[in-house]
């Protein structure tokens, strides 16, 4: 293929390879052009085999295939997850554990959680004088102090943000469809942070179980709460799943929000009128808001997930798409595409901070909805809240990455306020 024809998606060229060479090609419409790629795939093939993968582009079909966990599986995190719940769909297990960890991450603590996140934001911003980096300064320290006080992980920074990043690396972007030339290393360092967990929450729980049992004061963090369910081993809820479910909440954490809050933050701020619209809306968080979830919608921290089937199955059977999916394929709901279907999302080109939350797929679908999205949902929104409420906001270059999958750097800059001007409400 002449390299002026990755220029720009085109689907033609890409049906004119054969199915097994597509996948290097779609992958690169992926990254560089998703909206125009996917807009031609819902037209023209909402389902299409690849080789490694077959790309679902529209809402129907992404919908039924995340609401099949038994013939759409999960089983690409297994080698990557253990015996994570998230790993285990289907299960006595998921659904165990999922409602044990429920219980615990109490609606009641979202609005301290979202103050705490405003004050750290605004702290930061205060420090900085009129100009800092985002990525470094707040995107990821805000979820790092969550995940120790709330979570009840007080392990040093940068061990945590090790953690954190070498685990979502290995797990969602080191996969077989990706073909990573440092796999393995990427696979081992993952691993050993695992390790290095588990070794903090050996000596971290004994503490706490003690501290418990003297009546000596603990925080009322996830660990504490679940240490002192006391659950009988008959329940399957032991200790493992103590560390299992709380080192989870980390890993789940800290660059998930990152990435979040810095893609909604440039999709913002590349805009002038919606800028200038969620500074007017910021006095208001649950309006407020709304810019936030529709910035996500053309920024999102992930244009796809991914399934294998366990089955041999008819895709969107009876529709003008209908397509059999073979059992071990791997299959790849567009969600991006799926939340810019014009048969789900009315005027989907149009910005618009009003859209309900089943326009929105950003916290998944259905059995695999993520655990943590109503703490995300509290975190993610006020620390973007806390910096539009910042005079002269603009962005001092665009978002950087370092090569890797996650933002490295996002900079700006802004009037600071004057000495004693008061704190955002």
């Amino acid at each position: 293929m002449r390299p002026a024809d990755r220029d720009a998606p085109c689907l033609d060229s890409l049906e004119a390879l054969p199915v097994a060479e597509r996948w290097p090609l779609a992958r690169d419409w992926i990254r560089r052009a998703p909206r125009p790629f996917f807009a031609q795939l819902r037209q023209r093939r909402p389902v299409l085999d690849c080789g490694a993968v077959v790309l679902a582009a529209r809402r129907a079909e992404i919908a039924e295939i995340l609401s099949l966990p038994t013939i759409f599986s999960v089983a690409l995190y297994k080698p990557k997850m253990g015996q994570f719940m998230l790993a285990l769909d289907g299960t006595d297990v998921n659904y165990r554990d999922k409602a044990v960890m429920r219980a615990m991450l109490s609606w009641e603590d979202l609005p301290a959680i979202r103050e705490q996140s405003g004050a750290i934001t605004d702290a930061a911003l205060d420090a900085g004088g009129g100009s800092l980096d985002v990525v470094a300064s707040i995107s990821r320290l805000v979820p790092l102090r969550i995940v120790q006080s709330y979570f009840g992980l007080p392990a040093p920074d940068d061990d945590l943000l090790r953690w954190s990043y070498v685990n979502q690396l290995d797990q969602f972007n080191n996969l077989p469809f990706d073909d990573r030339s440092d796999a393995e290393a990427v696979q081992g360092a993952a691993q050993r942070a695992r390790e290095e967990m588990r070794a903090a929450f050996a000596s971290l729980i004994p503490a706490r179980l003690a501290a418990l049992k003297a009546g000596t004061p603990v925080p009322d963090d996830i660990l504490t709460r679940l240490l002192r369910l006391n659950l009988p081993a008959a329940s399957g809820f032991g200790m493992d799943r103590v560390v299992i479910n709380v080192g989870g909440l980390l890993i789940g954490a800290i660059e998930t929000t990152a990435e979040a809050v810095v893609n909604a933050l440039a999709e913002i701020l590349r805009r002038p009128d919606i800028h200038a619209a969620a500074r007017a809306a910021a006095d208001s968080p649950a309006t407020f808001d709304g810019y936030v979830w529709e910035a996500l919608r053309f920024a999102p921290i992930v244009a796809f997930m991914f399934r294998q089937a366990e089955a041999d199955h008819v895709l969107g059977r009876d529709s003008a798409c209908e397509t059999r999916i073979r059992k071990g394929q791997v299959v790849l709901p567009l969600s991006l595409s799926a939340m810019f279907d014009p048969d789900w999302v009315s005027d989907p080109e149009r910005f618009d901070s009003a859209r309900p939350d089943h326009a929105f797929l950003h916290f998944g679908f259905g059995h695999h909805e993520c655990l943590g999205r109503y703490v995300a949902g509290a975190m993610i929104p006020e620390i973007i809240r806390r910096i539009v409420l910042r005079d002269g906001l603009q962005a001092d270059g665009a978002v950087e990455d370092g090569g890797t999958p996650f933002p490295t750097a996002y900079k700006i800059t802004y009037a600071q306020k004057p000495a004693g001007a008061p704190k955002a409400a």
